[in-house]
């Protein structure tokens, strides 16, 4: 995206609420008309009040000047209060819509990138470009009106000295983009430095069990010092850029106002003006300067705003998972792996023409060493992954045609990473489902949570994932929460490795009970189960090197042999 396209989105942006803008403008443009009267009571309160003597007009022109700066006050409030309430809305909307995206994102980013690093720099670019609706921008649509009334005040007044104030622009302009394009190079580097910052940071705390265990903090906290001090010195450079801008506009403004005050004086000493002419010609000429300041500040705030917009563009375009079906599946049927390919890079196949049948009801094992393919399987399954060749069919039909959320609402996965929030264990089991408390409990005691449960409750708090869990407990949950949600396909990845024998032998009688009816496809190497179940499914370097029922393999397949006994 280049600078163009970031500005258009951002004034596509602002598009969105062009009733509230207008409003704004309005206030700004009256505020300006009444702001291009002052000048004029100012000359007339001296050269007609103070020097003329005129106390009654002097009054009623002071007088004057306290309705047109009350007014103008009121108008400022109403003003404020739009324009903050459009700042808060970009803030909202741009808020919702990356959340949203972010949870529509294809597995894979959350591979490469961690959660820190993300939400920094999302927070990072969504307040860089609601500034986007700061005072000073909206202040400057309106200037154009204020520095033209201003040009036409100055000639009124002295074509003479407005001259030197048109010659004062351009010298302006060259000063103002010199500090514009500093600011961008400087902004620039602050985002990298920022963003390495956040991915360290994610790293670091992400492991902070290997930093207590080998004693590395020390040599953490050098890298920790090392990050800081790199965005704290763009930081610093970032102010005291804006101070340098600030003070050469300061000082070039006072520079023209000196030489006007000397002209000035010299033409009311000549009489060709009065003393009141100087003082609503100065005022005026803050009308033409002031403008230019705003309006160059413009190019060096989005100096700031266009790299994040840039940022958060190419964050949006990220490729969602494919949610194009649009098929509703009436009745679950068989689920079949057909000719599958599928590499999570493209010249390194993790799957290579596997052929899967997993017939309505059936219970099925995937067994194999580690890097055969288990897991990519049920990536699959569960449409974390699209295949790159072949077809996943549900009851005859493309799962790629079934809306994303119908097919997801057929399968239950009971893994050995479950995750868990950090609420109730109600909820965790539950998932926003309203449930009564008493089918709860009931697959609780099938899960083997129950004696757990009488000890701490439903409404007991497992902590960040499941923190104040064992991985026993942790499995149990899921196990309770596949069975609260019955879904036709469950899915169990390795979830036997924390349970004990109890509880294994709880899973294995529900294969024949509550699942009885289900389509169960489960990744393990105990024996208990690959006895029960209708077809073991061997895999070997991606490749379906056997399939059929334990007494069938046991015999001949050495590999299924190996992996049993290391199982027990």
């Amino acid at each position: 995206m280049d600078n163009k396209e970031a500005v258009k989105r951002l004034l596509l942006l602002l598009s969105r609420y062009k009733k509230t803008i207008i409003v704004i403008v309005c206030c700004l443009f009256v505020s300006t008309g009444l702001n291009l009267c002052v000048p004029l009571i100012s000359q007339r309160i001296m050269d007609d009040g103070f020097i003329g003597g005129n106390k009654k007009l002097l009054i009623k022109l002071v007088l004057a000047s306290m309705v047109i700066y009350t007014i103008n006050s009121l108008i400022d409030i109403i003003k404020e209060k739009k324009r903050v309430d459009i700042s808060a809305k970009i803030q909202y909307f741009l808020s919702e819509q990356s959340f949203s995206h972010l949870m529509k994102l294809r597995v894979n980013y959350f591979n490469n990138t961690n959660y820190a690093e993300t939400l920094n720099n999302i927070n990072m670019d969504i307040n860089q470009m609601t500034s986007i609706a700061d005072s000073s921008v909206f202040f400057v649509i309106t200037q154009a009106f204020s520095m033209a009334g201003g040009i036409i005040g100055l000639f009124i007044i002295d074509f003479r000295m407005t001259i030197l104030v048109l010659l004062f622009i351009p010298i302006k302009c060259v000063v103002m983009k010199y500090f514009a394009k500093k600011q961008k190079q400087i902004m620039d580097e602050f985002i990298k430095r920022n963003q390495k910052y956040a991915r360290w940071f994610g790293d670091t705390v992400g492991g902070v069990r290997e930093v207590k265990l080998f004693h590395i903090f020390d040599k953490k906290h050098e890298e920790f010092v090392l990050n800081q001090n790199e965005i704290i010195e763009k930081q610093k450079q970032m102010n005291m850029l804006s101070q340098w801008n600030m003070i050469i506009d300061s000082i070039m403004v006072q520079f023209l106002s000196t030489l006007l005050y000397i002209l000035g004086a010299n033409l009311v000493f000549d009489l060709q003006l009065s003393v009141g002419s100087v003082f609503a010609f100065i005022t005026y000429s803050a009308y033409v300067t002031g403008p230019i300041s705003a309006i160059l500040n413009i190019g060096y705030l989005l100096s700031g705003i266009i790299p994040s917009t840039k940022r958060y563009y190419d964050f949006m375009a990220l490729q969602e998972e494919d949610d194009s079906g649009t098929l509703i599946v009436p009745d679950f049927g068989e689920l079949v792996l057909k000719n599958i390919f599928f590499g999570y890079e493209v010249d390194k196949p993790i799957l290579v023409d596997v052929n899967i049948a997993f017939p309505k009801g059936s219970k099925t094992a995937l067994i194999g060493r580690n890097g055969s393919g288990k897991t990519t399987i049920i990536n699959l399954l569960t449409r974390l992954y699209a295949p790159i060749n072949g077809k996943i069919l549900l009851n005859g039909t493309d799962i790629s045609m079934i809306s994303l959320q119908e097919y997801r609402n057929m399968v239950s996965v009971v893994s050995q990473q479950i995750y868990l929030f950090n609420d109730t264990i109600r909820n965790n089991i539950c998932l926003y489902k309203q449930v009564d408390d008493a089918m709860i409990e009931e697959a609780c005691k099938d899960s083997g949570l129950e004696d757990f449960i009488k000890e701490v409750s439903l409404d007991y708090v497992v902590g960040q994932n499941g923190a104040m869990l064992s991985g026993g407990q942790k499995q149990k949950i899921a196990l309770a929460r596949a069975l609260i949600h019955d879904k036709p396909i469950i899915i169990f990845d390795e979830a036997t490795s924390n349970t004990d024998a109890y509880s294994e032998q709880q899973i294995n009688g529900l294969l024949n009970t509550k699942l009885k009816e289900k389509t169960v496809i489960v990744i393990t190497h105990k024996k208990e189960i690959l006895s029960e179940v209708d077809q073991i499914v061997v895999l070997k370097e991606g490749v379906v090197a056997d399939i059929g029922k334990y007494d069938e393999l046991i015999g001949k397949n050495n590999e299924l042999k190996i992996m049993i006994e290391k199982a027990d």
